[in-house]
């Protein structure tokens, strides 16, 4: 058995979080007990605070007035604010800080998949009650009334002692099948893996993913995108059949799987989905990028790392095809197939190709503007390409040999 986690104290925990996250901490602090707020530090802070974890966001909760202290911590720190008053929440962006201050609430689900109304003004264990796991239901009062008092309702601690969490409630992943990966992000990024029963509803649950909206699901993918550890996150996903609900075309292929499984750093997202779709069926695929909602610059990188990943042939035909292919769909490319780094190393010298006459140039000799201007610059380019125009004397001397033929053909 592990060790056991003890519950913390308000000294322990700021001692155990780095020295910028503990000046933000007192800060909020501070003003909270000038404002005579009711102040805690929730959710993942505190579990990742407890095991040692560093972390970049501050969950914080509040019995009211969350813009108002924000706005006070933001005149300190010169972050930046944004609110929701219809869920009650207000965050501070402070370089790569951020800070949630939420009000205590409850929430109920009209329906699945739907956004929760939310009721504010409640108590701090009716809104731990309605999160997701055990080990995000843990809270820390910094002010009020409770100051230094530690809530575990469901027994988090001694989870997180044993590495593993728990749902709250049988309906969790009904209410919002986004918590599936939640649940895999604990797994793969902070080492703990569902109880048996929690497992069980994982699996049941991932067929509630069709009440999520696209933009939410391309979210969750941005998340995995933005965390790293891709491949592991995603094998996991897959495991629970959370992907083949999401689209079956963004499942792990053997390609894919190894073209990420040693890419463990955070990645952009056009590069993600156009390695998952690589060698998707047309139909599939187009399924796949619908489902997520992707945007016009997901689509084009997915349909340029299938261009260049049917392109065998480096010829100049094949090159002039490429040369507008994204710098996103060509290192999706490469990770994919070996192959492709002699393609692109070609591919880049025609991009560096340049004729040894310019259009200016070839107006001046009288070449008239149009297609034969354009075909003559190509044929120039292709020549330095090939080596077999190695000068300008012998371009000029191309030109000027055009120009003869065309003048004995008009005369």
């Amino acid at each position: 058995m592990d060790k056991l986690l003890t519950r913390p104290s308000i000294q322990s925990f700021m001692d155990s979080v780095d020295s910028r996250s503990r000046h933000l901490l007192e800060i909020v602090t501070s003003h909270a007990k000038h404002s005579e707020l009711e102040l805690w530090v929730v959710g993942g802070t505190v579990r990742d605070a407890l095991v040692g974890h560093p972390f970049i966001d501050l969950d914080l909760a509040v019995d009211r007035n969350p813009e108002m202290l924000a706005e006070a911590v933001a005149s300190v720190t010169q972050g930046s604010i944004h609110s929701e008053k219809r869920f009650g929440t207000a965050s501070i962006v402070n370089g790569n800080t951020l800070i949630d201050i939420a009000t205590l609430r409850t929430e109920t689900y009209t329906s699945p998949g739907a956004l929760p109304k939310v009721q504010l003004g409640a108590t701090i264990e009716a809104d731990l009650g309605r999160r997701d796991f055990n080990v995000n239901a843990l809270a820390l009062a910094l002010t009020g009334s409770r100051s230094g008092e530690f809530i575990d309702l469901f027994d988090g601690l001694a989870d997180l002692s044993h590495h593993r969490f728990r749902v709250l409630r049988d309906d969790t992943f009904e209410q919002d099948a986004t918590r599936l990966w939640r649940a895999a992000r604990l797994s793969v990024h902070r080492d703990l893996h569902p109880t048996t029963s929690t497992l069980a509803k994982i699996i049941d649950g991932a067929r509630w993913i069709n009440t999520i909206s696209g933009d939410r699901l391309r979210a969750e993918f941005t998340l995995i995108a933005e965390r790293g550890r891709a491949a592991r996150t995603l094998k996991l996903l897959e495991e629970w059949g959370v992907i083949e609900n999401t689209s079956a075309a963004l499942s792990l292929s053997t390609q894919a799987l190894k073209a990420l499984r040693y890419r463990w750093r955070p990645l952009p997202l056009e590069r993600l989905i156009a390695i998952l779709l690589a060698y998707s069926e047309p139909r599939a695929r187009t399924h796949a990028l619908r489902r997520l909602n992707t945007s016009n610059a997901i689509n084009r990188t997915v349909r340029d790392t299938q261009l260049l990943l049917s392109s065998t042939e480096a010829d100049l035909d094949c090159l002039e095809t490429l040369v507008d292919t994204v710098h996103e769909a060509r290192i999706a490319a490469r990770w994919l197939d070996n192959e492709q780094e002699l393609l692109q190393d070609r591919l880049d010298d025609w991009i560096r190709t340049r004729p040894h006459m310019e259009a200016n140039e070839l107006i001046a000799e009288g070449v008239e503007e149009g297609p034969t201007l354009s075909s003559l610059l190509s044929c120039l380019r292709r020549g330095r390409y090939l080596g077999t125009l190695s000068s300008v004397t012998q371009a000029r001397a191309l030109v000027r040999r055009h120009l003869d033929r065309r003048r004995i053909q008009h005369d």
